[in-house]
């Protein structure tokens, strides 16, 4: 047995019936059913026998009576062609059709003889009678069956004064049981032919377009096969009455093309012919057999002209508004719902209307001159009047007037739709932009500004969907945006979507922001005098980019505009970013960002501590920066403060904080301050110096330990004369810790003679003096610390300091005894320590010689005790090996660890001092003809002979003759003292230039 299919709801097609094989048992007759089958067997033989038999005669006779009157009627009227003979012809007509029943239709020879007669009677009688075509209709439509019989002779088109009656007549009884009659029924209307040979009034076109329309809609969205053909006559009719004498029926047509879509009444290919026939799409896109069959009649196309689109396009957004609001689940679901089968046609209607708007008026707007005024108002009303056309489709409205109730343009299950309808927008969005971009005075306000500024202001609520927000997002963002001019409207209009709109919104501005060519939009800042518009612009620049960079879904894509953005920093006018703005953009940064970013090593965190950098100043070498002190110190100290925070959470190691470190500290080595005065510039490179080193106040004794260490390392390889004074001043006026800040103001002193450059531009210790603070609070501790640590330079900076401040005998005394004090203290651990003993020595023997200049008796002997604990002193830094400890005391002490060149210069002030000390209270202040030596001169010149003859001193045996011959000349006192130093230290040490105060 076969199955045959019964559909399925499945998309595959059903490829026959099957086979199945079915095996019984058993087979057995079922009596009432053969009962049947034996009944409708009788009743067959019994028709075939009746058929069998001739018709009746009377049957017969009458046949040929008829067929005999209908001949006569019709020569009677050929040849008087009279209206009495026309109306019995009629009747007759009338008469026979009353006869034809179903039984008739049956029998064959019954249904070719009423056929014959009324074909011969309609042919002659009815073919001019313009009065029947309503007869004619009202048989038809009470009896299907006569539709074959009398639909030739129905003929609306010569009836004209019932033509829009008949049609009314046949449009209203459109059902699919009667599909195929009413089919043949419209064929016998023509429209065209109606309208040119009648000319009807406006009233009777207005009444068959609506009949028309009428027709279309009983057809429904979805046509069912039975009335597609009458669906299709009822289209191309349409067509019709919508060219003839065009625009009279425009806008009756519009409405109720909209009125019934809106409904959802009308099937798709309404619009379809519709647009073909408005010219409004292009011929591929038109494939369907209603806009084939439509063309053969109506090839002319419809040409729109700019006021019917203008006015269009009021209608149209006018009535898409108010259907908008019109209901509740409009008002909650929108429009796409409703409009769905319509929406390919719809956009393509849009796009129609808006290109054509967008050409005229531009055409127009931009025969003015480029600079003309009225080109950037121009063109915002033609993005206003394309707005207006989108405006019900896309944008959030409130649902009743006054209500803070939000009216969402579509359902995200309607997405699909409404991407689309978003699509184009986009397009022509972007149409009118390529219109008018090589218009527009660079700078001025284009479509993108006014697009950018629409999704600003309707866009960015804080309850937007973000299914809505995703579908602007993704179209938006293919707009050109590196063409858009950006100024402080729009600038002030992303600050406001950062504060307080959904995060997408934030992260879509700005990632179109970094698009923009932020060169060409700064340009006027390269002018000689730029506009206080371009200021604002940079700093606005700065913020977005500072806002932007902490978003990790910019950061995390190397394609990212924001990497783009970021690597122009160097080509953009930072020096326009005044210091209070940039300490705002700080502040957003310390609150905003995590303290890592200044030790991580992503792209990111580099870039943006390299963009604050710039824009602080530091390494721009093309513009001035007037504030570039203060934003750098602003810049440092943020930095700073980072770092103390990763120390005291721990999370940051040694080595990075010493890393960070070092790397402020290079960067104040190249910055240049914008002070001109000299002690400006030295404030200004002392302020950035000191937030550096406050850091070693705030961390871990460890961690400041560390850094002591890798910062005194810096400044011996680092620091020169020009840096070193302001170093030196920040050092005492920020480091707390006295250990740190005795090192540092040492090791600062000792970078300021590095390489002898201080002759290029300082003149001795005169600078040094002015900038070492010694602290008032622990001075002493502080002068205990130098002295651990050998800050000889340091302490000697201070002696002068205190001398120059009070310039007394008293004073003097005062410091004299402090210089031995600490002379007798101190034994340098290393030949770099050794030197800086001269100036101790030098300074000691010059005050000494001051004092003794007064002639005071009662300060000799005293005079004479220094002196000799100078040379004593002397004496034991000279040995060979350390005299301290016991084993000192017995000769076996370790190895002193100055120089050869050392100990000869202090073997020779020994034996000098001892020479002009010849004995107790006795002192050579005046040259001599011949000296006294005492035992101990004698000793010190006899090791200065034995020294001369040693191969270790071998080097230095010149410089050891001219000291003994320097010493044993009479004629040099003990006023010579320092000239002997100096005659030393010329030969040995030429290049330590911090003793050239004593040469």
């Amino acid at each position: 047995m076969k199955l045959e299919c019964q559909g399925s709801s499945s998309n595959r097609t059903c490829q026959g019936a099957t086979n199945v094989h079915v095996k019984c048992k058993q087979l057995y007759e079922d009596n009432a059913v053969k009962q049947q089958l034996d009944a409708l067997v009788k009743d067959a033989s019994q028709l075939q026998t009746n058929v069998a038999h001739p018709p009746p005669q009377n049957i017969a006779e009458a046949a040929v009576y008829v067929e005999n009157l209908i001949t006569a009627l019709v020569n009677a009227f050929k040849l008087h062609h009279t209206e009495s003979y026309q109306k019995v012809g009629i009747a007759l007509f009338y008469e026979i059709v009353s006869f034809v029943c179903d039984e008739t239709q049956r029998h064959p020879p019954t249904r070719q003889f009423f056929t014959s007669c009324i074909e011969i009677l309609g042919q002659v009688f009815l073919g001019c009678a313009k009065t029947e075509s309503k007869t004619i209709l009202k048989k038809v439509l009470e009896n299907r069956r006569l539709c074959n019989l009398l639909s030739p002779y129905f003929n609306p088109n010569i009836s004209p004064d019932e033509y829009v009656i008949l049609y009314s007549k046949v449009v209203k009884v459109l059902h699919p049981e009667n599909g195929d009659i009413i089919f043949m029924l419209l064929t016998k209307f023509d429209p065209m032919l109606w309208l040119n040979s009648t000319k009807p009034t406006m009233n009777e076109r207005t009444q068959l377009l609506e009949l028309i329309h009428l027709g279309l809609t009983l057809c429904g969205l979805q046509p069912e096969e039975e009335i597609q053909m009458a669906f299709n006559v009822l289209c191309k009719h349409w067509m019709y009455i919508l060219q003839y004498q065009f625009p009279d029926h425009y806008s009756d047509f519009l409405r109720l093309l909209m009125q019934s879509s809106s409904e959802q009444k009308l099937n798709p290919d309404c619009w379809k012919i519709a647009l073909k026939t408005l010219n409004c799409t292009s011929e591929v896109e038109c494939e369907h057999r209603v806009m084939r069959s439509a063309e053969t009649r109506c090839s002319q196309k419809i040409i729109l002209s700019f006021q019917q689109v203008q006015e269009t396009i009021h209608w149209l957004s006018d009535f898409f508004y108010k259907l908008r609001l019109s209901k509740p689940d409009l008002r909650s679901f929108g429009l796409f719902s409703k409009w769905t089968p319509y929406m390919n046609e719809v956009k393509k209607f849009l796009m129609f209307l808006a290109k054509y708007f967008i050409d005229s008026e531009i055409s127009k707007l931009f025969q003015e001159t480029v600079a003309s005024n009225k080109n950037v108002p121009g063109l915002q009303l033609v993005y206003a009047k394309l707005l207006e056309l989108f405006k019900p489709w896309l944008l959030v409205l409130n649902a009743e007037k006054g209500s803070n109730n939000q009216s969402y343009p579509w359902l995200e299950i309607d997405t699909p739709l409404a991407s689309g309808v978003v699509k184009l927008f986009t397009k022509c969005v972007d149409y009118l932009h390529q219109s008018c971009k090589d218009k527009l005075i660079p700078g001025h306000r284009g479509a993108l500004w006014f697009h950018l500024m629409y999704y600003c202001e309707t866009s960015t609520t804080p309850k937007m969907p973000e299914y809505i927000l995703y579908t602007y997002h993704s179209e938006y963002s293919k707009l050109p945006w590196r063409e858009l001019y950006p100024d402080q409207a729009l600038m002030e209009e992303f600050f406001k979507v950062e504060r307080g709109s959904p995060k997408s919104c934030f992260l879509f501005l700005g990632t179109l922001l970094c698009e923009v060519n932020w060169v060409n939009v700064l340009s006027d800042a390269w002018n000689p005098q730029p506009l206080m518009h371009t200021r604002t612009m940079v700093v606005y620049l700065l913020f977005m980019m500072v806002f932007l960079s902490k978003e990790d879904e910019l950061t995390s894509k190397p394609e990212s505009p924001l990497y783009n953005l970021l690597g122009q920093t160097s080509a953009l006018p930072w020096h326009f970013v005044d210091i209070a703005s940039y300490q705002n953009v700080l502040s957003y940064f310390k609150s905003h960002y995590s303290p890592s970013v200044v030790i991580l090593k992503d792209p990111s965190a580099e870039l943006i501590l390299k963009l604050l950098k710039m824009v602080a100043g530091f390494g721009d070498t093309v513009n001035i920066h007037n504030d570039a002190t203060h934003k750098c110190k602003a810049f440092v100290h943020q930095v700073v403060q980072c770092l103390v925070t990763l120390d005291q959470n721990t999370r940051i190691v040694h080595a990075q904080l010493e890393h960070e470190m070092i790397v402020l500290l290079d960067d104040i080595v190249i910055f240049n301050p914008p002070e001109v005065d000299s002690q400006l510039r030295h404030m200004a490179s002392t302020s950035l110096f000191m937030e550096v080193l406050m850091m070693l106040n705030n961390i871990s004794v460890t961690s400041s330990e560390s850094l002591r260490i890798s910062l005194r390392s810096w400044i011996e390889t680092k620091v020169h004369y020009n840096l070193a004074l302001p170093l030196l001043t920040a050092v005492c006026q920020s480091v707390a810790s006295v250990k740190h800040m005795a090192e540092m103001t040492e090791a600062s002193i000792m970078a300021y003679f590095k390489d002898g450059a201080w002759h290029d531009r300082y003149f001795g210790w005169g600078p040094i003096l002015v900038s070492l603070q010694v602290p008032e609070l622990t001075a002493e501790e502080f002068l205990k610390e130098c002295l651990d640590l050998e800050s000889y330079l340091t302490l000697y900076v201070y002696i002068l300091q205190h001398l120059n401040m009070e310039q007394t005998l008293s004073n003097e005394m005062k410091m004299l005894v402090l210089l031995n004090k600490w002379i007798d203290q101190v034994f340098p651990s290393s030949a770099n320590e050794e030197v800086k003993l001269f100036l101790w020595w030098h300074k000691l023997m010059q005050l000494a010689l001051i004092q003794l200049e007064q002639n005071d008796a009662t300060r000799l002997e005293f005079l004479t005790r220094i002196l000799n604990a100078l040379q004593v002193k002397q004496s034991h830094l000279a040995e060979e090996r350390v005299s301290s400890g016991i084993l000192g005391a017995i000769g076996l002490g370790r190895k002193s660890p100055l120089s050869n060149r050392f100990r000869v210069v202090a073997r020779s002030m020994s034996a000098f001092l001892l020479v002009q000390l010849p004995s107790e209270n006795c002192i050579r202040l005046k040259p001599g003809t011949e000296l006294q030596l005492s035992l101990k001169a004698q000793q010190a010149l006899n090791v200065l002979e034995t020294m001369s003859l040693s191969k270790q001193y071998a080097d230095y045996q010149e410089e050891i003759s001219q000291a003994k011959l320097f010493i044993k000349n009479p004629i040099h006192c003990l006023w010579d003292g320092n000239k002997l130093l100096s005659i030393l230290i010329n030969f040995l040490y030429p290049n330590s230039h911090y003793i050239d105060i004593i040469r």
